[in-house]
């Protein structure tokens, strides 16, 4: 209590003096252009962090640590210049807090040094509360979400699912339709980055903050709201939030008649649009305002179409969507886009299980969309251009697709799909900067990511793949492909419980083609041949006019005591299939490759070889098609050869030396000097 009543007392009766020779002091001790250079140097290094970080991939994060490192700085720096003056004797520490003169007291002086302490400790325990402050206010690192701590922009935007008051089962399923519905319009919009609904509506009846919930789903904006249906009466309350601060941006209630329902939700998104001042293209503004279908009812089955075309990709649910878009079409016959809608969703089917009927029925619906096209709807042209591309027709796709990103430049699935045609030209580079383009318009769209994760497959940088997968699994955890994907990529970098793991998460979310002749191909490099055919059958289950599954399958009969009939029989059933595959795209060097790889096994050599030949010219000599060469060379009998493109495989690409050293056709090389350079080091020893 002596101490404070000092404190109290030195404070009120020699504070001002105390303050003026603190004054003094720091003049005389050049205190203040020492802080304020420190001020401009941490400002220019600050501004020059901003402008470098993004470029050499340093996270958002990184500048928010170098903010709070120069504030907390400025104690540090003011105590330096107080202690160490620079003179020509040299470097000095000049310590007391003033020199001493005659003039004052040692009684003075003993209050001006409380007094200092007491300054002094009153500075650093507010730059350590500063500190802590923005610690707490800004968002720690977290090397697992990297994409969620950049600074989004205003256009992402996520729908939750809307809360029903109705008080019966029929009303909770209308409340979820009416927020799916909205979510589907201002997808459409294609300025909004809008998260997908399988990502937001994972949040359904759980008690978090709605910043948090903007955190994961990396948006700027929520929209969020309630439905009470009475009779033949609904309330509609909507209201849009900022995620980052979690206030209330706009908010609007809506009593109408039940009839009214797809006129509310278009004001609905009108008004968010003109909330968040985006500026719309011509296409998006006419989609805003226009009427969506002649016949609302025809409108309400496409859009459940379309969002069954975002929510994954696999065949079950492609099937669905085409039910859907086929019930708008017997409401409306002159629906172009649900045309649109069920080329893309055939077209992917055909991705699936190669099946040509697939193809053909892409073809009739787009042709049909195309006839109906009037108002040159970006989901018509985009559906052709895919279509082109996977006839092998590039030019006319890029010309359709330019025209499409012409009109609307935000338009993402335009640009994803001009990337996999400039992919499919072996134009890695531009097709790279093209699928960057596409995440970065719409950062939480998984269909981006997950093009972007194929293209890094595709061109061998797995690193980059299963990274890019990682995306996709967290902005899709319950979509099967995405794990697929990863179990892939993780294989081809030799991480073979990584993949195995992948590939067992995306089979308990939903077999599927892709991940059973996965497993069946890791039973094989480990020597399991019968599990592998097991798995190879399963996948044919789900994909049984698919060249690649009936080849994997003989591949693993070869290698099965009394199965000799069963290889060649599936072999044929291969190459038959394969073949009908380059009627379709004629420019395919992959399918090109593995026929080769067919024929040989069925006698027919110099045909093999000359696939193969023609595959590695239109591959520009691509490191599998190399490999594949290889195999067919060695069942030829010609070794050096074999050894030759088996050397150049591995020269240009390192991940190819794991399955050269497990796989079985090559075992006949093992006592080979030159097969054992090419062998990983861990196979050497």
């Amino acid at each position: 209590m002596v101490f404070v009543f000092r404190l109290y007392k030195e404070i009120t009766i020699n504070f001002p003096r105390f303050f003026h020779q603190l004054a003094t002091e720091i003049r005389r001790r050049k205190v203040i252009p020492v802080v304020v250079t420190y001020a401009v140097v941490g400002w220019l290094v600050l501004q020059i962090a901003g402008l470098t970080f993004g470029p050499l991939g340093i996270p958002a994060w990184g500048i928010r640590v170098l903010i709070i490192t120069t504030i907390a700085g400025f104690p540090a720096v003011f105590l330096l210049a107080w202690l160490v003056d620079f003179q020509q004797k040299g470097l000095m520490f000049d310590l007391p807090l003033w020199p001493s003169e005659g003039e004052i007291s040692n009684e003075q002086k003993k209050s001006s040094q409380l007094l200092a302490l007491v300054l002094c400790l009153l500075v650093i325990v507010g730059s350590i509360a500063l500190v802590f402050y923005l610690l707490e206010k800004f968002p720690k690192p977290d090397a697992a979400v990297t994409i969620s701590s950049v600074d989004l922009p205003n256009n992402t935007i996520a729908v939750m699912p809307f809360e029903n008051f109705g008080g019966t089962a029929d009303s909770d399923y209308f409340a979820g339709g009416l927020a799916e519905e909205i979510l589907n319009f201002l997808a459409g919009i294609q300025e909004l980055n809008v998260a997908a609904r399988t990502s937001s509506f994972r949040f359904r009846d759980k008690q978090i903050d709605i910043r948090e919930i903007a955190r994961l789903l990396n948006v700027k904006n929520i929209v969020e709201g309630s439905v009470r249906r009475e009779g033949d009466r609904i309330r509609v309350t909507a209201q849009l939030v900022d995620g980052g601060e979690g206030y209330n941006i706009w908010s609007k209630s809506y009593d109408r008649k039940l009839d009214d329902i797809f006129a509310i939700q278009q004001e609905i998104a009108s008004a968010i649009v003109n909330e968040l001042k985006i500026a719309l293209s011509v296409d998006s503004q006419n989609r805003l305002y226009e009427t969506p279908a002649e016949n609302l009812d025809a409108y309400l089955f496409y859009l459940q179409g379309r969002e069954k075309l975002r929510s994954s990709q696999d065949a079950d649910v492609m099937i669905a969507a085409m039910a859907f878009f086929n019930r708008a079409l017997e409401i409306d016959q002159n629906f172009s886009r649900a045309y649109a809608g069920i080329c893309e969703a055939q077209l992917r089917l055909y991705e699936i299980s190669n099946d040509t009927t697939n193809f053909d029925n892409a073809e009739q619906a787009c042709e049909q969309a195309k006839n109906l096209n009037k108002d040159l709807s970006s989901e018509v042209l985009i559906a052709r251009g895919r279509l082109y591309r996977y006839r092998g027709w590039y030019e006319q796709a890029m010309v359709v697709l330019n025209s499409v990103i012409t009109t609307s430049p935000t338009a993402v699935d335009a640009y994803i799909e001009l990337a996999e045609v400039l992919k499919e030209q072996n134009k890695f580079t531009e097709a790279e900067i093209v699928f960057l383009r596409a995440v970065d318009l719409k950062r939480n769209y998984w269909k981006a990511h997950e093009a972007l994760a194929s293209f890094y497959y595709r061109s061998e940088r797995y690193s980059e793949s299963a990274q890019a997968y990682e995306v996709v699994t967290r902005l899709t955890p319950d979509v099967a492909v995405g794990f697929a994907g990863k179990g892939a990529a993780y294989w081809m970098l030799g991480d073979t419980q990584n993949a195995l793991l992948a590939y067992q998460r995306s089979l308990q979310l939903k077999p599927s083609r892709q991940a059973y002749t996965n497993i069946g191909l890791l039973y094989y490099y480990t020597g399991q041949f019968t599990e592998a055919a097991k798995m190879q059958k399963l996948a044919l289950d789900y994909a049984p006019d698919d060249h690649r599954v009936w080849g994997r399958l003989a591949e693993s009969y070869r290698f099965i005591a009394g199965k000799e009939a069963e290889s060649q029989s599936a072999y044929k059933r291969a190459a038959e299939l394969a073949q009908n595959n380059l009627k379709i795209n004629n420019e395919s060097w992959s399918t090109r490759g593995v026929l080769g790889v067919y024929y040989v096994h069925l006698g027919r050599v110099e045909e093999a070889k000359n696939l193969l030949e023609l595959a590695i010219e239109q591959s520009q000599r691509n490191p599998e098609i190399l490999y594949l060469q290889a195999l067919v060379f060695l069942q030829a009998g010609n070794t050096e050869e074999a050894l030759v493109g088996l050397e150049e495989a591995v020269q240009q690409e390192a991940v190819y030396r794991q399955f050269i050293a497990d796989d079985p056709d090559l075992q006949t090389l093992k006592d080979n000097p030159r097969f054992i350079k090419l062998l990983p080091v861990t196979k050497v020893q």
